[in-house]
């Protein structure tokens, strides 16, 4: 028996030092703890919901249900033995995994434009206004409160008040931003959140060592211990993170096609920040490296995530974000509910200073504000008084704080009562500042009509409401005769989608603007508003356009990252200065390197040692350059498409226009600078854009068939890698910087392709060059044409009608004149020194006969010249924008040719280039249908028959223009009268129904 006794002892002992045991008991209650957590998650999607509809501020109403689950924690069975487990968690986990995440996605969803320019007056209040406030409330606590030594000291008061200086206004930013304050107010706010979360941590411990070292707990203080740990905290730590970030935005930009390495690429990143930060040898403060982290990002690396990535990055932030937020403060409050379940340090007198300290806190902050008042009203942007108010009361305090303050519970050097204080202080100044101040945060804005609404603003959202209902109207009687829909109840649709609210709202604005504007106006017009705020508000609609523009550009891979940056920093330049003369240009024309420095490295590049490395300076400089140049000019051109589609005054915004314009010959006359200057490097930076457009242009095409079926998932991935893999090699590639002879680059011109080589050698024997100088007269309209010129360098305007083209490297001039009766059709001339190679019109002429592919491009090509020289027959043709012209051209129009009394049938419409046709089909009215050459057909059911030898465009699509009735809803006096019209059909509709009723 005593053997099997020491037997089974020694089993037993076994069994617990066995490495591969585990207890039953402590799996079952893991799992319960991630069921609570759960159920947490589940609670906040609720409590989401409710906040969509009562606007209840979300985090104090998580906050409560965490202190509800930790009061009531013995009442809740096994799920109250969870909570109690994740109670007892120690606050530096907390800190550890839920705050570098919080700080990060903060950072990093920035403006950082509006950062940049907000950043003085957020350092002065993150930085010295955190101490100032620290100290300012630590005085509260000993002076107004009458908390002796026993309670806490002096250093301990200040400890408490870097916990309290902690803001959190996650609340007040979001209903900010729902009532449309300005974007410079929204970032003082939350940049001031962002870092003083990090500099309250740095004072935090800064004087929780001193409150030690007068208790004889740890080493002494000196004065230069203070300053290098203050300068290790606060520059150290940032640099960090800008260091990291650099080469992490490196690495992003060499993932092409991967959302998932992208993603943990910037979670990985940010724990490894924090973590190097608190941990390794740098001992700095890890919350300000996140944030610094996440500012470099927003600053630099949201452009180096290539376009397909960012949308799933910042959706899967998003997503993380929130998780973070809800478990941090359900954690929070089951922590503090169980601190005051089990509180035995915390008196009836304690709940009464609570209150009176919640009304000093907001008033140290005022003080603190206005103690860098005259700074903050240098730097930066102005804020407004009643901005100052809000700013002021928005100070709620939130997850960082309540953290210290755990913190503060948990370290057992510090005495109990102290420590005890500092949870229910934090604890009450979370409550009450996220109920009382997030609540009624917007009757304070509201009273203090901080948001400006002036009548320009409120006139274009009335457009923009009228045209809704209109396309409402439109969309409701295209339903009414489609037999799918017979049975609707038609009055209920028009109910259930809100026209009747769209109705009343815009009578509401109407009275609200002749109120304001003074009164008895039976027409509402522009009269009472100043040209600053009417061209103002033009330039805010244009410039915010063009930022959305720019945007499209680089996620369609138009333009890089670098570019993209610029651009949209010149427009946030430009929204600061809307009452100024637009200046684009100049802002971006600041930022280009002068063009000596440039030839010294032309110089330098044939140098052995340093000529590689200026090689690629060069060609990285002049690309970023011409990116910036051509970007600008395509997107302020489309802004120029839109002109009649803006629903503002038609005066202002033609004015506005017209700046634009002014900015685009800038650009364009910079442009052509460029390319006199340096043809060989941007002959390869075209071909490098050409390259990443062809590849991006497969990968869509390939992501198309692949959602429609058309290529497996194995297909799909070999074909994705292969273009992913070419995508990455143009970016290293180096290119040659010969310029061409005229030969090689004939054989490459895109109108010449496929010409037999012999044609071309004909073509290239008769080819000489002409040199121009600026100014000079290359031919005139009607004159007799014997060449037709290819472009070699420098630059020519060519006179069409009332238009003027402009034609760089590589043009040719002109296809008009090709296709004409042997006399010019356009006038040209040289607006530089320019380069134009010679080519004989009869030779050409001839290939036309014997070519019909190379006849086919010089007819297509044409129609550029043709609808411009004949506007009065150029039908819906004139009003399409150059390039989507070109491409349907290109992708929906057949060339043909007809001979005497054949039938040709135009469904979509088509254009005769030469001949004439006439209707097979005689009107009782206007007789038989007739057109000739240089003339656009509109689409007919019925054939046309061939009175004269016929080559036209016939269309295989309609063409995708707006209409003029649709043009016609953006006029305002006809907006008006509809809407008039409508609304008073459905007021006779209701006296109708109330009679009935």
């Amino acid at each position: 028996m005593g053997h099997e006794s020491e037997a089974d002892t020694s089993t037993e002992g076994s069994q617990i030092l066995d490495s591969l045991y585990r207890d039953e008991e402590k799996m079952e209650e893991s799992a319960n703890v991630v069921y609570l957590l759960t159920l947490g998650i589940l609670l906040g999607l609720a409590l989401r919901e409710l906040n969509k509809k009562t606007k209840l501020p979300y985090s104090p109403m998580v906050l409560a249900c965490g202190l509800f689950i930790g009061l009531l924690q013995s009442s809740l069975g096994y799920l109250g033995e969870s909570a109690s487990i994740l109670s007892h968690m120690h606050p530096h986990l907390i800190v550890y995994v839920f705050i570098p995440v919080l700080l990060f996605e903060s950072a990093f969803n920035c403006d950082w434009y509006i950062f940049k320019y907000q950043m003085v007056n957020i350092l002065l209040l993150a930085g010295p206004g955190v101490g100032w406030g620290a100290i300012l409330l630590g005085i509260v606590f000993k002076i107004f409160l009458f908390y002796s030594d026993e309670d806490m000291n002096w250093y301990q008061a200040f400890t408490l008040g870097s916990v309290l200086s902690a803001t959190d206004p996650v609340a007040v930013v979001a209903l900010l931003k729902e009532l449309g304050a300005s974007s410079a107010f929204n970032h003082l706010i939350e940049g001031e959140a962002l870092l003083n979360d990090g500099v309250a941590m740095v004072f935090f411990i800064f004087f929780n060592k001193l409150s030690k070292a007068a208790a004889g707990i740890g080493g002494g203080v000196s004065f230069g211990g203070v300053l290098l740990n203050f300068f290790r905290n606060s520059i150290v730590g940032p640099v960090l993170g800008v260091v990291v970030g650099f080469f992490g935005a490196l690495w992003a930009r060499r993932i092409v096609g991967d959302d998932v390495e992208v993603g943990w690429l910037t979670f990985i990143f940010t724990y490894l920040t924090f973590y190097w930060a608190e941990f390794c040898f740098f001992k700095t403060s890890g919350l300000l490296a996140v944030v610094s982290l996440g500012l470099f990002w927003s600053a630099f690396g949201k452009t180096k995530i290539r376009s397909e990535s960012e949308h799933a990055v910042h959706t899967v932030w998003s997503f993380v974000q929130y998780f973070c937020d809800t478990t941090v403060f359900l954690l929070v409050g089951m922590i503090v509910g169980t601190e005051v379940v089990e509180e035995r340090y915390i008196y009836t007198s304690d709940y009464f200073r609570m209150i009176v300290f919640y009304f000093f806190m907001i008033l140290c902050r005022y003080l603190m504000v206005i103690s860098f008042w005259p700074l903050l009203k240098k730097y930066g942007y102005p804020m407004s008084q009643p901005e100052l108010i809000v700013f002021v009361y928005g100070g709620l305090r939130g997850a960082l704080g309540l953290t210290l303050s755990l913190m503060v519970g948990c370290d057992q050097d510090l005495p109990p009562r102290f420590r005890h204080l500092s949870v229910f202080f934090t604890a009450g100044m979370a409550a009450l500042t996220n109920l009382v101040n997030g609540t009624t945060c917007k009757a304070l804005v509201n009273y203090l009509n901080m948001i400006e609404n002036p009548v320009i603003k409120k006139r274009v959202y009335k457009r923009y409401l009228t045209d809704m209902i209109v396309n409402q109207e439109d969309t409701i009687k295209e339903l009414e005769g489609d037999e799918h829909f017979a049975m609707a109840d038609w009055n209920q649709v028009k109910s259930l989608v809100g026209s009747q609210q769209f109705l009343q709202e815009v009578v509401q604005l109407e009275n609200e603007i002749k109120q304001i504007q003074g009164g008895n106006m039976s027409r509402i017009s522009y009269e009472g508003l100043t040209d600053t705020d009417t061209f103002g508000e033009v330039r805010y609609r244009v410039l915010r356009i063009l930022k959305g523009l720019y945007y499209s550009q680089f996620e369609h891979g138009q333009c890089d990252e670098d570019s993209v940056r610029l651009l949209v920093e010149s427009s946030d330049v430009a929204l600061d200065h809307t009452g100024s003369i637009l200046n684009i240009w100049e802002q971006l024309f600041n930022s280009f390197t002068s063009f000596s420095s440039i030839k010294y490295f032309f110089k330098v590049k044939e140098w052995t040692f340093l000529g590689g490395y200026a090689q690629q300076y060069i060609t990285k400089h002049l690309g970023f350059v011409y990116d910036v140049t051509t970007t600008f000019i395509s997107c302020a051109n489309e802004v120029l498409t839109l002109q009649e589609h803006m629903p503002m005054n038609k005066s202002a915004v033609k004015l506005i226009m017209d700046e634009i314009k002014t900015e685009i010959n800038k650009a364009e006359l910079y442009l052509a600078t460029l390319n006199d200057t340096f043809p060989e490097v941007i002959r390869a930076i075209q071909t490098k854009r050409a390259s990443h457009t062809v590849l991006m242009h497969q990968r869509h095409h390939l992501e198309e068939n692949q959602k429609n079926g058309l290529v497996d998932d194995k297909e799909f991935n070999q074909l994705k890698s292969n273009i992913d893999a070419r995508l990455v090699q143009l970016e290293n590639h180096v290119f040659d910087w010969q310029i061409p002879t005229f030969h090689s680059f004939a054989m490459e011109f895109p109108v010449f392709t496929g010409v037999p080589k012999e044609e071309l050698d004909t073509i290239i024997k008769s080819t000489y060059e002409k040199r121009y100088q600026t100014d000079e007269i290359i031919y005139e309209k009607g004159m007799t044409c014997q060449n037709i010129y290819i472009v070699q360098k420098g630059n020519v305007i060519d006179e069409v009608g009332s238009h003027q083209m402009k034609k760089g490297l590589g043009s040719l001039l002109s296809y008009a004149n090709l296709i004409g009766d042997g006399k010019c059709m356009t006038t040209a001339k040289a607006s530089s020194e320019t380069v134009l190679h010679s080519l004989n019109l009869n030779v050409l002429k001839s290939l036309m006969q014997k070519s019909e592919a190379f006849e086919q491009k010089i007819y297509i090509n044409s129609i550029e010249y043709l609808i411009k020289l004949y506007e009065s027959k150029a039908g819906p043709l004139g009003q399409m924008e150059q390039k989507r012209l070109g491409t349907f051209l290109r992708q929906r129009a057949q060339f043909k040719k007809f001979d005497v009394h054949s039938n040709v049938e135009f469904m979509f419409g088509g254009y005769i280039i030469k001949g004439e046709i006439q209707s097979c089909i005689q009107d009782e009215n206007d007789g038989v249908e007739r057109y000739n050459e240089y003339c656009y057909v509109p689409p007919r059911e019925n054939d046309f028959n061939v009175t004269k030898t016929l080559i036209c465009l016939v269309f295989d699509d309609a063409i995708d223009v707006i209409k003029q009735d649709r043009l016609e809803q953006f006029n305002l006096e006809n907006h008006e009268e509809i809407i008039d019209q409508r609304f008073s059909r459905i007021e006779v509709q209701q006296q109708y129904q109330q009679q009935e009723l």
